[in-house]
């Protein structure tokens, strides 16, 4: 049976349509993200973005041989829809339509709710946020100048059982879901004339900016898209496309207001990696993880995650913090067991809130793990192309 057939993998796969409340003014801070836009050109120039598989190809290879047990059950039915997703870049099978914008994004909407997505958006294509493995340094793509973002829901039970197989089961599981979902649309936009190109879950963009530019959630504290629905509970892809979009924008949701006054996801992160402030980094004002900490410890603890499970948005969804603050003056569910607490893969003990799992210091840093944060260049300088 495949993966995504399993109810407790499966996506619920419905759109997004309860109303999302204006956030009170001191949760407040700008549409989408803070940005320094002259020094994100400076850093596209100097420190082009890469893929983190080319990047730290050594590095992934240790989390495949430690994450086998759920690729092993998801792979066949993640390999299919991926398969299915490259053979569907063909080129337009009609003429172009001339629909007026406004109604075609309408129909484009409509398509994508009744299959499922939980949310679209539309935005511009931005080099800068292009993998320069997957570029050719003109600034501009062959499919278009527009990005479309599809975000699908993740499983809630199997996400609240973080860490554990059973959730990272669910997330590639939704990743296969999605695929499915972009090769439809992406039919959908070629019967209509227009160029459409899905990317594969892999990732030749940084799904996150698209999303973020395109109004479907702000960025949090742990580093995710926070959605106001499901928080970072849901996977991200995008279709390129030359489709004459009417163009959505940034949103201000409070989610950096929220995040700012709960931390659950700094307290909780069993190794600290997650800071407490934001700063610039590349032109985008954020906090910036200690991916040296954070990543061997995803790669050991059945995924961690754990800074996504504690996540009040991710739990109760952004109306009911909201509701919940105006009411109180609290962030919903913080320093509560239900929300915080968490059972640790590698001692199998349970840890509620105000403690967290002593953590060795050889599995922060496992012998023969080769991981570098600083390195600006794949291993020899080589872009090899993924998918």
């Amino acid at each position: 049976m495949p993966a995504s057939a399993v109810p407790r993998l499966r996506s619920p796969a419905r759109p997004w349509t309860a109303v999302v409340p204006a956030p009170p003014e001191e949760l407040r801070t700008q549409p989408g993200i803070g940005r320094v836009p002259a020094s994100e050109d400076e850093a596209a120039r100097d420190r082009p973005l890469h893929s983190f598989f080319a990047l730290h190809a050594d590095a992934v290879a240790a989390v495949v041989g430690h994450l086998w047990p759920a690729l092993v059950s998801v792979s066949p039915r993640l390999v299919r829809s991926t398969r299915q997703l490259v053979a569907s870049r063909a080129e337009p099978s009609g003429p172009t339509t001339a629909e007026d914008p406004a109604a075609l994004v309408g129909s484009l909407r409509e398509e994508a709710a009744a299959l499922g997505v939980s949310a679209l958006g539309v935005t511009t294509y931005d080099p800068r946020y292009q993998f320069a493995e997957y570029t050719d340094g003109s600034g501009t793509d062959p499919a278009g100048d527009r990005v479309i973002v599809c975000i699908l829901e993740q499983n809630y039970d199997a996400t609240q059982r973080i860490p554990a197989e059973r959730s990272e089961q669910a997330a590639l599981s939704t990743y296969a879901q999605l695929q499915d979902r972009l090769v439809e649309l992406t039919r959908w936009l070629h019967a209509r004339g227009f160029s459409a190109r899905p990317e594969t879950y892999i990732g030749e963009s940084m799904f996150i900016h698209y999303a973020v530019a395109a109004g479907l959630g702000q960025l949090g504290l742990n580093g995710q898209l926070l959605t106001p629905h499901a928080g970072s509970r849901c996977r991200i892809n995008v279709i390129h496309t030359d489709a004459p979009l009417p163009l959505d924008a940034p949103v201000d949701f409070g989610l950096e207001g929220v995040c700012d006054r709960c931390q659950a996801c700094v307290r909780r992160c069993p190794v600290g990696a997650i800071p407490a402030v934001r700063r610039e980094h590349r032109g985008v004002v954020k906090a910036k993880l200690n991916t040296k900490r954070c990543l061997p410890i995803v790669t050991q603890a059945a995924g961690c995650s754990v800074c996504m499970k504690v996540c009040p948005v991710q739990a109760y969804g952004l109306p009911a913090v909201l509701e919940e603050y105006s009411r109180s003056g609290e962030i919903l569910g913080t320093h509560t067991d239900a929300l915080e607490g968490y059972d640790w893969p590698l001692d199998g003990r349970h840890y509620p809130p105000g403690e967290t799992p002593r953590v060795p210091d050889e599995v922060v840093r496992p012998e023969g793990y080769a991981f570098d944060p600083d390195r600006r260049t794949p291993p020899g300088g080589s872009y090899p192309v993924l998918g």
